[in-house]
């Protein structure tokens, strides 16, 4: 993260927290567009908020959220995919 961030704004999915960080104005104009358009969305993806970041430049991270009204099974499935998909992004950025 190169500019110091001021602030920082949840987007919490079923299984994960994204942790979005404001460095100024701008980004808390993008953020807040972004949020408002997922109001309207019917399905959004984990990909789908990723790929936004990382076009946008939003600095982010993301953490596993267990979910204690899913069962252990649903909450391991998850977990694979959440791992999957930040090792994916992870690569992906490397790559940039």
């Amino acid at each position: 993260m190169g500019k110091k961030a001021q602030g920082q704004v949840l987007i919490e999915c079923p299984n994960t927290v994204f942790y979005l960080y404001v460095s100024d104005e701008r980004d808390l104009s993008k953020i807040a567009t972004f949020t408002r358009n997922l109001k309207k969305i019917r399905e959004i993806g984990l990909n789908d908020i990723y790929m936004w970041c990382n076009r946008q430049g939003i600095a982010y991270r993301t953490r596993f959220h267990y979910r204690k009204e899913f069962s252990l099974l649903e909450n391991m499935i998850a977990y694979i995919r959440y791992s999957q998909q930040k090792i994916k992004y992870q690569v992906l950025i490397g790559m940039a």
